[in-house]
């Protein structure tokens, strides 16, 4: 499957979904920005930085030992990971005709059954092809499982003032333990993969496609975050902050100072994926100058 790269840029399409909090309609000042300047002018993203953006966020999971190929006969991307279910294992980017996607569909599900796992797919609004995949998928039995809106900035914010209590941890590969274990108890993830969870981390930092951090106070761990080095772009994902620290900018710091390091490893784009309906979360993300790129969607197949 070939990518679409068009060497003229585009501005956010005409039909993207509005979202609340903007600050096109609310603007921030200098201090509400806790110190972060004004957003300066940047070109606008072009169509082959979105695609790939999605090329790197439907790629996550190679971190975790996931393995991503092309699949010029489906015309999809294919991630797969034994044992992963439906949040490793699945299909993206599908490249399809307007007349004939439905039985490119059928085909999708149909190996994925015969290779032991449930048929997962993953749609990127104004991205995937042909439009409007999404409108139809609920009608054959499919179900949404999740959705969340990817934004994208094109310049680094001016990191604040510090209190001399907080240190920038970058993790290396053999001192992931409590970057592990922040990050397992803000994400509620299983107990049972810590394990696991540290020698995947490892390994991906080995790579020098990812980057962590852990943010201390005190010495204490209280905020984490990864960075997946993409091709031009670089996708900030996994910050999380510790319960009892949320709500004091944190979040912001440690999401500036990602976006600072992705850019200085050359990316001219850095992006991320929230929740739509975390409006605290849109709201710092906006303040610190991320736009819209676009939305997607994860779907399961119904029983066969």
């Amino acid at each position: 499957m070939k990518e679409m790269r068009p060497a003229s840029p585009v501005r956010t399409p005409a039909d993207a979904r509005p979202r609340s909090g903007s600050t096109h309609d609310h603007p921030v000042s200098h201090e509400e920005a806790h110190g972060v300047a004004p957003p300066p002018s940047v070109d606008p993203v072009t169509l082959e930085e979105l695609v790939r953006i999605e090329r790197d966020l439907v790629g996550l999971p190679v971190h975790a030992g996931a393995v991503v190929t092309e699949d010029a006969e489906l015309g999809v991307l294919r991630v797969r990971m034994p044992g992963g279910g439906a949040i490793m294992e699945y299909a993206a980017m599908p490249r399809w005709q307007a007349t004939t996607w439905r039985e490119s569909l059928d085909r999708v599900a149909q190996r994925m059954r015969e290779e032991g796992s449930w048929p997962s797919l993953v749609l990127a609004d104004r991205l995937d092809r042909p439009p409007g995949m999404d409108r139809v998928l609920t009608t054959l039995g499919w179900r949404r499982i999740s959705t969340e809106a990817v934004l994208w900035v094109g310049h680094a914010s001016v990191v604040p003032h510090l209190d001399p209590a907080l240190r920038f941890e970058a993790v290396q590969p053999r001192r992931v333990a409590d970057h592990e274990e922040l990050e397992r108890r803000v994400f509620g993830a299983d107990p049972a993969r810590a394990e696991a969870r540290r020698a995947e981390l490892s390994a991906a930092l080995a790579t020098g496609r990812l980057r962590a951090w852990v943010l201390r106070l005190h010495g204490e761990p209280i905020a984490v975050a990864r960075l997946s080095q993409g091709e031009g772009v670089a996708g900030i994902h996994g910050l999380g902050v510790a319960r009892e620290w949320r709500g004091k900018g944190y979040g912001t710091l440690l999401a500036t100072v990602a976006t600072r390091a992705g850019m200085a490893t050359g990316s001219r784009v850095v992006w991320l994926s929230v929740d739509e309906t975390n409006e605290p979360a849109l709201h710092v993300y906006r303040k610190l100058g991320f736009q819209d790129a676009f939305g997607w969607s994860r779907w399961l197949a119904p029983a066969d």
